[in-house]
């Protein structure tokens, strides 16, 4: 079935090629115009113009004309934006050539031009991957990591189906910063079943930035940044909104989230919105059996109001994620015999495996709220510059419950989290200066508070991370030069982090542990971006990056529950230092997008979770709560190089093709040994079909994932499993204000275990899954 499913994909493109070699001549179609305002009929000069679901795409010249050539005929949609105006659409109908003057209405909107171009600062000559817009609606109502694995270069760390964290180049947890609206995210991020806690429906531009380029979040963006920001708040009167309906078929999980927008009448400049989202879904199905205890309840809110002006602007933002996860129950043995047996077993122990769908979610499990509060404001100094200030307030409480041992609550874990963040920063990115900089400060303080349950005595339990105080001073200057064909931007930062822990030392004892630590990194970046001609161009980074050890991988000494592992930290480690050279390549063409990225990462002292496995023999340790594996935080020198690349090939308006690839390769460059945990090579191939009215499509796509060879024998608990091809398809239809689609992942009902998910050890991973959509926008 599958040798019969490649060949078939392979014909399916081998002909698409063909057909369009033959059908090019006959793409002779010129449409063009000129784009003007309607308040004060004056040419508009760089207006972005370009046909819906298409390569066409150019923009105005300085009298506001426009002119595509080489369109087939058809029916299509033209698209005309342009800051500060409100975009248009157009429907139009080529036959031969055809003119089309667009004329666009004013619309206010100084605060999110300032958020472009802040973004443009960010990211002007970093490797980075968005999702489209079809390929954010397919993914709606999943976690972020699971959204993200549609972009070459990321994958996801699960833990089991219901865990997931985004991983960049071969590298998740701390070295991944999250920015949840313009917010550095400060949770329990370094457990890796421990997923990002936000919302992905509150934020509707999702962005990752690739290797180290976060000067201004954060020297320790060794992997990258995911960026997740809202659209800026409406300015004027009248009310809009948004309603979506999710269900899944695996899990019977049912997704609702919900928007309303508006302004205020006669209060030019200011803005609101709230949302919300519901979750709840029951034991996940793998292609042969339920899985025990694998549900996922989920309830979040969020609010928005802000004022903005040409010299001012301020806003507030709150929000509460409050998520309970069901943790596969057959992950958690009471002795090695069972625990050896069930790694060994193909299928779960029986008793692990229910005959029957239960949405109940029962122990073990976590129960996760995290609450954002943030101010942010900009003042207008001067026409070059703008002083910015952020303020936010963040608490994370996890609460992790594990099985009960001879009917004993003796093992619950409660994990307190709270910090203040802040950030001042002078923005000159929209000087008219020949160096356009960015000056700041960065801080953040933060407390977390451990505590385990006592068993029938004063008896502390030892609990997995001690208590502890971080805080973090940053200074960072970054200047960007934009001539005609090229652009340079350097950065500079400097970082000093303080860690003081609190543990007791002994049992029936008063007597605290206080340990300080400090560390101090310097970050630095040089990138230049070069347009060679109009369709070719290429970016170069050289980046130094420094990350500071978490007080998990100092400290750890315990049952990490979730993961269903005992980890010891080690409190003598060194910080991270990260020499990484970049090359990014994007050719486009009217038919053809093609990008291509090379990455070498080197890291000095880098640290990474180390299963407990000596020449093969196996490590097991013994707790109260029973058996599990142990891992061990080590430090190495070590290698990552990889490659990202990505083909979208428009055949004629109707069909298109699209291939995106994924490769790392990481190890030890003191013995030459490939690392664990390092994501297999990942190949994605997808036919769209765009029929004539630009409102349904059709896809489907192949996702092939090889086995991951690249690890030393003996080096843990399991070798790594097979290869497997998952076959996706989705159909999309968009009426007036109604959007509806279907998509069907594991189409086939593959039986699969992915090598990046821990849950690998026990189980498969989730059988076939159909997603029902319904979204109503209104206003």
């Amino acid at each position: 079935m599958r040798m019969k499913l490649k060949s078939l994909v392979l014909f399916f493109f081998l002909l698409l090629l063909f057909h369009e070699s033959y059908s090019q001549k006959n793409c002779f179609c010129t449409l063009q115009g000129k784009v003007s305002s309607i308040e004060n009929r004056e040419k508009i000069k760089g207006a972005y113009v370009y046909l819906k679901g298409t390569n066409f795409a150019v923009q105005t010249d300085s009298s506001g004309f426009f002119s595509i050539k080489k369109i087939c005929p058809g029916s299509y949609t033209l698209v005309c934006e342009m800051s500060s105006y409100d975009p248009v659409e157009i429907k139009v109908n080529l036959t031969d050539q055809h003119e089309e003057n667009i004329a666009l209405h004013t619309h206010d909107e100084h605060l999110q031009e300032v958020v472009v171009s802040g973004k443009r600062n960010e990211t002007s000559a970093q490797m980075r991957g968005s999702l489209s817009s079809e390929e954010r609606k397919e993914r709606d109502g999943l976690n972020l990591g699971e959204m993200l694995k549609g972009i070459s270069g990321v994958q996801s760390l699960q833990t089991g189906s219901t865990i997931s964290k985004p991983v960049i180049h071969g590298m998740h947890s701390s070295r991944v910063i999250i920015l949840n609206q313009g917010v550095r995210q400060e949770g329990q991020n370094w457990g890796s079943e421990h997923a990002p806690e936000v919302d992905p429906f509150v934020s509707k531009n999702i962005q990752v930035i690739k290797g180290p380029a976060g000067l201004r979040y954060g020297g320790d963006a060794i992997g990258g940044i995911v960026m997740l920001e809202p659209n800026a708040l409406p300015d004027t009167s009248g009310i809009k909104g948004e309603l979506q309906s999710i269900y899944f078929t695996n899990g019977r999980q049912w997704v609702g989230s919900g928007s309303l927008e508006g302004g205020f009448v006669g209060a030019k400049g200011w803005g609101w919105r709230v949302q919300g989202t519901i979750k709840n879904g029951g034991n996940i199905h793998s292609a042969n059996y339920y899985l025990a205890n694998t549900g996922v309840q989920e309830q979040n809110f969020s609010g928005q109001i802000g004022y903005k002006s040409r010299q001012f602007g301020a806003d507030l933002f709150y929000s509460r994620f409050h998520t309970v996860l069901g943790i596969f129950l057959g992950s958690h043995i009471g002795n090695v015999n069972d625990l050896e047996r069930s790694i060994a077993l193909s299928r779960p122990l029986e008793q692990f495996t229910p005959p029957e769908f239960i949405r109940n979610i029962d122990r073990p499990n976590q129960d996760v709220i995290h609450d954002l509060l943030k101010f942010k404001s900009f003042y207008q100094v001067s026409p070059n510059y703008a002083l910015r200030f952020t303020l936010a307030h963040q608490t994370d409480e996890r609460l992790e419950l594990d099985v009960l041992r001879a009917g004993k609550n003796i093992n619950t874990l409660s994990f307190q989290l709270s910090t203040w963040n802040g950030e001042l920063l002078l923005d000159g990115a929209n000087s008219s200066q020949l160096w356009k900089g960015q000056f700041g400060l960065t801080f953040s303080l933060q407390d977390n508070i451990t505590s385990g349950n006592r068993v029938n005595s004063p008896t502390l339990i030892t609990s997995l991370l001690p208590n502890y105080e971080q805080n973090n001073l940053g200074l960072f200057a970054i200047e960007r030069m934009v001539k005609e064909k090229w652009e340079l931007e350097l950065g500079l930062r400097l970082d000093q982090k303080q860690i003081v822990t609190h543990r007791p030392i002994k049992n029936y004892s008063f007597i605290i542990d206080r340990d300080i630590k400090n560390f101090t990194g310097l970050s630095g970046s040089a990138g230049l971006k070069y347009h060679w001609t109009d369709n070719l161009e290429s970016h170069f980074i050289l980046a130094r990056a420094f990350r500071a050890p978490g007080a998990n991988e100092l400290f750890s000494n315990g049952v990490h529950h979730g993961a269903a592992a005992y980890e010891i930290g080690q409190p003598n480690l060194k910080g991270e230092t990260a020499t990484n050279l970049s090359l990014n390549t994007q050719y486009n063409l009217e038919k053809w997008d093609f990008e291509l990225g090379l990455y070498s990462n080197h890291i000095q002292d880098f640290i990474y979770l180390r299963p407990m496995v000596n020449d093969g023999q196996a490590v097991y340790v013994v707790t109260l709560r029973g058996i599990f594996p142990g891992f061990t935080y080590e430090q190495i020198n070590a290698r990552f190089n990889g490659l990202d690349g990505q083909i979208s090939y428009h055949i004629n308006p109707k069909i298109s093709l699209q291939h995106k690839t994924s490769l790392v390769r990481a190890f030890n460059t003191k013995n030459q040994e490939y690392m664990v945990n390092i994501p297999a090579d990942r190949f994605e191939y997808l036919i769209r079909y765009q029929f004539n009215h630009n409102k349904q499509y059709i896809s489907a796509g192949l996702t092939q994932v090889s086995r991951q060879n690249r690890v030393e024998a003996g080096s843990d608990y399991v070798d790594p499993p097979a290869g497997y091809q998952l076959v996706q398809l989705n159909w999309g239809y968009q009426f007036n204000k109604l959007d509806v689609g279907i998509r069907i992942t594991n189409a086939l009902n593959e039986s699969y275990r992915d090598y990046l998910n821990r849950f690998r050890y026990y189980t498969d991973d989730q059988g076939r899954n159909i997603q029902l959509r319904v979204a109503y926008k209104f206003s």
